[in-house]
């Protein structure tokens, strides 16, 4: 489903970025980790078409999996656009896409800063000052991330989890 509809790499890394989230955090909850990993997957399969159409982003992904994985899924997806969908999120899986979907971007964009622009360098103490920083990545929603509460972890806790889970696959995302 992804090579269908993501052509851009960034994007797809993205969607790698947040499978890989989602399934530690799957795993630290006791929850599916391959449902909560593919949802991970799946969440952006409309950005591409729907980035300029805020309101309509998410929307179309749910079309897109609709029948092809369980209906919580599918509510999971609208959940994570929630301003626009009117979805809102109202359990751990919905509460923790909101988080990983948002905390990658600011553990990427941490990396990227490092001397050598490399996922190993960024240690959970750099993620959460960043984090603390207002000025840097300004458009990562820090509010989303602490969604993270309401699943039972702490930010710190959260941002380490996350951290290490994109540490395992920082050569399939090229950091």
């Amino acid at each position: 489903m992804i090579h269908d509809n993501i052509d851009t790499e960034n994007l797809k890394n993205h969607m790698f970025a947040v499978a890989q989230i989602m399934k530690r955090l799957a795993e630290e909850l006791d929850k599916d980790e391959e449902k909560w990993e593919i949802l991970g997957l799946v969440h952006d399969l409309d950005y591409e078409e729907t980035k300029d159409n805020p309101e309509k982003h998410a929307l179309k992904s749910a079309e897109i999996v609709e029948g092809k994985v369980p209906e919580d899924m599918v509510r999971a997806v609208k959940a994570h656009n929630h301003e626009h969908t009117g979805v809102e999120p109202k359990n751990d899986m919905e509460y923790a896409i909101h988080a990983a979907d948002a905390v990658s971007g600011l553990i990427v964009a941490t990396a990227l800063v490092m001397p050598n622009s490399k996922l190993e360098e960024a240690r959970p103490e750099s993620v959460e000052k960043k984090f603390d920083d207002s000025s840097f990545a300004k458009n990562i929603d820090r509010d989303r991330i602490l969604y993270c509460e309401e699943i039972g972890l702490n930010r710190d806790e959260f941002l380490e989890l996350s951290l290490k889970a994109l540490q395992d696959i920082d050569e399939k995302l090229g950091l």
